[in-house]
């Protein structure tokens, strides 16, 4: 039996080390879907991001935008302009080991311009991170690295939340209609029931570049059963030019909702002409979903809750409701 000791005891620290070896795979993927962000249709690596290629033929980003702000739960896309032949977009954050690589065949395009979505955590903790970009072209080479910084914003995931992001300088308003009618938007900005919009950007052209809305409602919400409908408005254009991109995130309890109507993420787009000066009942349906309870409508307590009038003067709409304010 001696003569064995040795070979048992090789064989417990490799599967020591093999073990040890795949948490911390584990671990960086959770790092970044979980701790950062997500993106769908996306392929995760569990690789230290690649260096960029020295050659004269390497692919080249001429020019990357993405929001300097987002929130937890919220979303944040990314527009990438290239004249080069690419095979994909590589997405990573700086100083962490593991990267999405997404088919450019998969995202959506015009021309040389990729536009890639990301989902922001529910968990996001961190005040300031900087994503990484790159992409690769059909020759396999990798263009040189470009960065964006990002700060969070405060704003409240609760019971239930509901985002907005937006690729554009310019005022996109989030609705919300409640069961039994209520409408969350810039004129109402919170509820009976507990739901509030905490962030609300770009307000009458009053550009703060955050371009993210959230509502939310608290741990302790009592929210009313049925069906709740999202809508998405783009109340000015403020002069800038070409398409808005937005995405809608929803979670309830921690997880992403299934809808009735519509998907999860929602993407969706406004061209310049769409912006109406809208209030209640304005913008387009982007989602539907049920939130159903044990208790009975009359079992459900309302708390009292300040409620603002929208004025019939659209030049006065209120202002941000900033977290920098």
């Amino acid at each position: 039996m001696k003569k064995n000791q040795p070979t048992y005891l090789f064989t417990l620290i490799v599967t020591l080390l093999l073990a040890f070896y795949s948490c911390d795979d584990n671990d960086d993927t959770k790092t970044l879907s979980e701790t950062y962000f997500d993106i769908e249709n996306a392929n995760f690596i569990n690789s230290n991001f690649p260096e960029a290629s020295t050659s004269q033929d390497a692919p080249v980003i001429t020019s990357l935008y993405g929001n300097a702000s987002v929130l937890a739960g919220g979303s944040n896309p990314l527009t990438i302009n290239t004249s080069s032949d690419i095979k994909s977009v590589i997405v990573g954050v700086k100083g962490e080991k593991g990267y999405y690589e997404i088919s450019a065949g998969s995202q959506k395009s015009t021309n040389s311009v990729y536009i890639i979505y990301l989902i922001i955590s529910q968990e996001l903790e961190l005040e300031n991170f900087s994503i990484v970009v790159a992409i690769i072209g059909t020759n396999e080479l990798i263009s040189s690295h470009e960065v964006i910084n990002v700060s969070k914003v405060e704003a409240g995931t609760g019971k239930l939340q509901i985002s907005c992001s937006w690729d554009k300088p310019n005022d996109v308003d989030l609705h919300l209609v409640e069961p039994d009618g209520t409408e969350i938007y810039y004129g109402n900005s919170s509820s009976s029931s507990g739901g509030e919009l905490d962030v609300d950007s770009n307000a009458d052209c009053a550009i703060d570049n955050i371009n993210n809305e959230n509502i939310t409602y608290g741990e302790s919400s009592v929210l009313m059963t049925g069906e709740y409908i999202v809508r998405v408005d783009l109340y000015s254009n403020c002069s800038v030019s070409g398409e808005t991109n937005y995405i809608v995130t929803a979670h309830y309890n921690g997880q992403t909702i299934t809808p009735t109507f519509g998907q999860i993420p929602y993407y969706g787009s406004f061209s310049a002409e769409d912006a109406d000066y809208g209030g209640e009942g304005s913008g387009v349906t982007v989602l539907k979903f049920e939130i159903g309870s044990s208790k009975s409508a009359q079992e459900v307590v309302l708390h009292e809750s300040f409620r603002f009038e929208y004025p019939a003067d659209k030049s006065i709409k209120p202002k941000n409701l900033s977290p920098f304010k």
